[in-house]
Formats: C-alpha cells, structure tokens, sequence
C-alpha cells in the first residue's frame, strides 16, 4: 500500500471533497480576487495588461453591429455594451440607462449643444447613447481611453474627439463622464481632481466598486471568459473616503444611484 493510498483511508470524504474544491477553484483562477500587494502585484505579473490590449477591441467590433441595431427607435435601452446583448429589456442595464439619461438631461438644461468629456469611453458606446438620449441637442463628444480603442474609434466617429494622452484636459467640457473607469487608476484621488477641474457644470462617476465598512482595497478581474486575454488591478473604495475626496476636489454630491450589481470579490 502506497502513503497516497494510507492517506485516502484515514481522512474524512468530507475533507477530500473540500481540497478538490479549493483546487478546482484555484485552477479555474477566480474573475475577482482581493490582491494584498496592491498595485505592485503588477510588477512581477505579466499578465496584468490592462486594457491596451487587441482582444478588447475585437470583441468590442464583433459586438457593435449589433449595439447599434438596439438602441434605435423607441425599444427599452436596457442594454449594455459590456454584457451579451441578447436583450433590451435588462432591467439593472435599463435602470444604468436611466440614470445616464437623468445626469445628461440634468447637464443638457437649456443648451442646444453640450460638450461630454467620456473618460474611459472605449470605441465611443456612450457617443450613440447621449444622441439616442437627447435627440434635440447637438453631442461634441470627447472620449478618453487606451490607443487600441482611441484609434478605432476615430475611424467610428471621425466628428468626434479621441485622445490617448492627457490632451483631453486642455479645454473644459459641460459634462464629464466616468462610467466604469475611474477605478483603474492607481492615483485616483489625483484623477478625481483633474475630472472635477475638467467640467463647468456636472461630474457624473457610474459604476465605481465601493464598501460601507472596510477600507480602500486593490482587486484584480480575470475576464478570461469575455474573450480578454488580460488582467486589470482596480480599486473597491471606501465610500465615505471617496465621498472626502470629492468634497476636497470642488464637487457638490447631487443625486445617488443604484445599480444593483454586487460581484463577490
């Protein structure tokens, strides 16, 4: 009898059956995971590529046909560009719509034509939106992001404004949007600043990882399963801390919203 098969007697089903599990786990390598190191995780893991990356921007070109085809006419906008698009009527996409639809409504007052800095904005997703959104007002839109996504971009929208670079801060816009993005940014807190700086009239930040009663942490996401060949670091803020640094950067808290979605980090 061999020591791997003395072993498997005298230890309980039970415990076997949670080993697998946590090796089943680990080699399945979870979508997102607390990091202790923080952002010098990065350092020694090459996997961490961000978003710069071609796999990103194929799936966002297999899916724009069709991103474009369900925010026409008078359908339900519960879609996200993000998810599989196999519905309009999505209702956690539907209520993010709506409070995109509230912020640049809220921006848009009185204006016939309003100047959106999106940053993070990828390929331009949010360009359709606030022209689906305000058909009566004229969009001069302006999209921050990595070049593999700016670049592409431009050939979408050759009206429109695409930087790579911190050109985008040279000039001030009437609203300024950070959906999904501003969390990728180790300074945050000196980002905060420069979108708060960057706007006359309204910030709008959407879709920020946040928690009530533990600190600031770094998670990272594997979205293997999307398609992207990559890893990101992000930040789970503390709200309270970022409610503080906003209050330090200018910024009035107008309104809150809720999007209901929770990942189990």
């Amino acid at each position: 009898m061999t020591l791997k098969e003395m072993i498997r007697l005298i230890t309980p089903p039970l415990f076997i059956h949670l080993v697998k599990r946590l090796q089943s786990r680990r080699q399945s390598r979870l979508e997102w995971e607390y990091i202790p190191e923080g952002w010098a995780y990065a350092v020694e893991h090459p996997e961490v590529k961000g978003w710069n990356v071609q796999d990103v921007l194929e799936i966002y070109k297999k899916k724009w046909p069709r991103f474009v085809s369900m925010i026409q006419g008078t359908v339900p906008l519960g879609v996200a560009h993000e998810s599989a698009m196999t519905t309009n009527e999505n209702i956690r996409s539907h209520n993010m719509m709506m409070a995109y639809a509230y912020t640049l409504a809220l921006a848009a007052h009185k204006k016939d034509r309003l100047s959106i800095l999106d940053w993070g904005g990828g390929i331009g997703h949010y360009c359709l939106l606030s022209q689906a959104i305000l058909p009566g007002v004229e969009i001069e839109y302006h999209c921050k992001d990595v070049p593999v996504l700016c670049e592409y971009g431009a050939k979408l929208f050759p009206r429109q404004h695409f930087y790579s670079d911190e050109h985008c801060f040279d000039r001030i816009y009437d609203f300024v949007l950070a959906s999904t993005s501003m969390h990728y940014t180790e300074e945050w807190q000196f980002l905060l600043q420069r979108l708060a700086t960057a706007t006359s009239d309204y910030l709008y930040i959407a879709n920020l990882p946040t928690v009530q009663q533990a600190s600031s942490f770094v998670f990272i996401q594997r979205p293997y399963q999307y398609g992207y060949s990559t890893e990101y670091l992000a930040w789970c803020l503390n709200r309270t801390e970022f409610l503080h640094a906003a209050e330090r950067a200018g910024l009035d808290l107008v309104r809150e919203f809720i999007f209901e979605y929770q990942p189990f980090i």
